[in-house]
């Protein structure tokens, strides 16, 4: 089954049909779209394979330009693609499928996310299936929120309700699954405490290693994603190395990379001490590649 009732809240057990149907819309929407689309993949709860989820596609697509989807808006209109720029922000726009969108029913049945290629959305959408899908804790856990939620909320009108319960547990999965996608690859870092340098705030604390961030990549505080550089025994000012391993703080809005030289091998007990300096006032586990 695919489609709900605009409004309501209903969850399903996953279904085979979901992910075909996904196939056929993004073979649909590439014969629209052509070249625009730099990448289009079936994302949110009916992506994840172990979970219960409202029967409503979620296709997330990537390009570089909107100014190249919205010349498009009538062709994709005609194909059943309505857009909803009620809905959009300055970093994606909204088309939906069903035939409450037509004027002949109160059915939706899919979303289609449009958002800059690289973009945070972009990968956001990805990092939370593949999360998920590969880590089942998790993927239970937010079925059983959702179903949860579900009983909590009213069936007819709840969903704006249900959906903004789940912000917490979402942003947090996003800040695991950001730094999961880090580890075992090489990456560039800046260096804005070199070792021997001290903390900006607590001068007490010096840094025994190099400690920076990843460009770009937004930790849980908002600022660049953290990084400990083990194995260099000299201050620098940037470095690439192999994320070897993931600090998650339990008890703090952002979790740390491990970075060390290519080649070079850290226990868990070995990243555990080198870390303590700072990671002594965290409850941090440490996640090894």
């Amino acid at each position: 089954m695919i489609g709900l009732k605009r409004g309501t809240v209903r969850l399903c057990e996953h279904e085979a049909e979901w992910e075909t149907e996904a196939r056929k819309t993004i073979v649909q929407l590439k014969k629209i779209m052509g070249p625009v689309i730099q990448d289009i993949q079936h994302v949110g709860s009916t992506s994840i394979r172990s979970i219960k989820a409202k029967p409503i596609l979620d296709i997330a697509v990537a390009v570089e330009h909107f100014e190249d989807v919205l010349a498009l808006e009538k062709e994709l209109e005609e194909n059943g693609f309505y857009y909803r720029p009620g809905n959009d922000t300055d970093r994606q726009l909204l088309f939906a499928c069903g035939n409450f969108y037509d004027g002949s029913g109160d059915m939706q049945t899919h979303f289609i996310h449009v958002v800059r290629a690289g973009s945070m959305e972009w990968i956001n959408y990805v990092n939370f299936r593949d999360y998920l899908n590969s880590t089942p804790s998790a993927a239970k856990a937010y079925e059983d929120l959702k179903v949860s939620l579900a009983g909590q909320v009213p069936v007819d009108g709840g969903r704006e309700m249900y959906t903004r319960k789940k912000h917490d547990f979402i942003a947090l999965t996003l800040r695991k699954a950001l730094a999961k996608s880090y580890l075992g690859k090489v990456v560039s870092i800046q260096i804005d405490r070199p070792l021997g340098s001290r903390h900006p705030e607590h001068r007490d604390i010096i840094y025994p290693v190099n400690y920076g961030s990843v460009p770009g990549a937004p930790g849980g505080d908002g600022e660049d994603l953290d990084v400990y550089l083990l194995g260099v025994e000299e201050p620098v000012r940037a470095y690439t190395g192999r994320i070897i391993g993931i600090l998650h703080r339990k008890d703090d809005v952002e979790d740390k990379l491990v970075m060390a030289p290519a080649g070079v091998v850290f226990t868990r007990e070995e990243v555990a001490r080198q870390v303590y300096f700072q990671e002594q006032y965290f409850q941090t586990e440490v996640e090894m590649l």
